[in-house]
């Protein structure tokens, strides 16, 4: 059990044959283990110590993969844990295959390097076997998603700090690291929000060290022939065109994150399949904030703050990546532009 690290609770129900596969994908393929630590420890560490487990152990703690699901991906399933003193967490179980076995390892390579109180915490790992196992902090509001457009609802200030929080993020993927990470896949549903609806950005699975990466890795060929990473409706239109992907892409992405917080409207109508960008962008081209602004908000908004982020997110979506902001000066104008208050961690951070 997880008794000596402290961690999980929140589990993933594994598929069919998740507990008869053989050892395939073992020492060879697993990083350097990481020295155990409790809960109390990774959390004074800022999350980055993360603890390695064997797969016995996660068998354990998710009962047998019996827990209950709280989300999936294309290739993964995420499970409900408890974690010690009432605590939750969260599974991440990647599917088995050589290619989705790479994916895991590129996201877990980069989630133990990362530091920063608006990512979520990786709390622990098992990559014994080809079904790697990522185990999160859990977020207990679910994700940004399913707040805007699933019923739920966000003030205007929680909005504005939800935006300045993943910029902060991104500022230091982009710019407080050496290399650079580009994160590759910016969207609501992969911004996580916790008990005091701050935002973690979650889902690495699409990242790349350096300054650009090739849309679909190694291999070569055309662009329209490789894997583009992103989302529909988020995806840059230039890393569309070129196959190449830099910190300008996920600038673009982080634009239509903005108008979906300034609309409340999804990235891909789901009735006539138009991209938000192309509804909403002639209006606010022409200065329409009040066109566009999200009818929940009623009067419940700064007009000035609203017409600010509304430039800036036709900046960031513009079609030249050379004239769009970095995250660097995203993070500056909403400091600037803007009253949100941030979180507890952001003060301590500034203090």
């Amino acid at each position: 059990m997880f008794s000596a690290c402290g961690l999980f609770g929140r589990a993933c129900r594994g598929r069919g044959d998740l507990r008869k596969r053989g050892e395939m994908g073992g020492a060879s393929s697993r990083v350097a283990p990481a020295e155990p630590v409790g809960v109390e420890e990774a959390e004074e560490q800022g999350g980055g110590a993360a603890r390695q487990l064997a797969w016995a152990e996660v068998e354990a703690a998710t009962r047998g993969f019996s827990s209950r699901v709280v989300g999936r991906g294309g290739f993964s399933t995420v499970y409900l844990a408890s974690l010690p003193a009432s605590r939750l967490g969260a599974v991440k179980v990647h599917c088995s295959s050589e290619r989705l076995h790479r994916a895991f390892r590129r996201e877990l390579d980069v989630l133990l390097s990362l530091r920063h109180p608006h990512i979520v915490r990786l709390l622990g790992y098992c990559d014994e076997r080809d079904e790697g196992v990522l185990v999160f902090e859990y977020a207990t509001n679910g994700d940004l998603h399913e707040r805007l457009h699933g019923g739920g609802d966000l003030p205007w200030t929680r909005r504005v700090a939800v935006a300045s929080q993943v910029a902060a993020a991104l500022e230091y993927l982009h710019e407080g690291r050496d290399p650079a990470v580009i994160h590759g896949d910016i969207k609501a549903s992969n911004v996580l929000l916790d008990a005091n609806l701050d935002a973690k950005l979650c889902d690495f699975g699409f990242a790349h060290v350096g300054v650009s990466a090739t849309a679909g890795g190694a291999g070569g060929g055309r662009p329209s022939a490789r894997a583009v990473m992103g989302s529909p409706g988020y995806v840059d239109p230039h890393l569309l065109r070129s196959g190449v992907a830099t910190k300008k892409s996920d600038v673009y992405s982080f634009g239509v994150l903005l108008l979906e917080l300034l609309t409340g409207e999804e990235a891909v109508c789901r009735e006539t399949g138009h991209r938000l960008t192309a509804a909403v962008g002639p209006k606010l081209s022409d200065g329409k904030v009040s066109d566009v602004l999200d009818q929940r908000l009623g009067a419940e908004y700064d007009a000035a703050e609203a017409a600010a982020v509304a430039e800036l997110a036709m900046q960031c979506v513009g079609d030249n990546p050379a004239l769009r902001p970095s995250m660097a000066d995203v993070v500056r104008v909403l400091q600037e532009k803007t009253s949100a208050a941030g979180s507890k961690s952001d003060r301590k951070m500034m203090s």
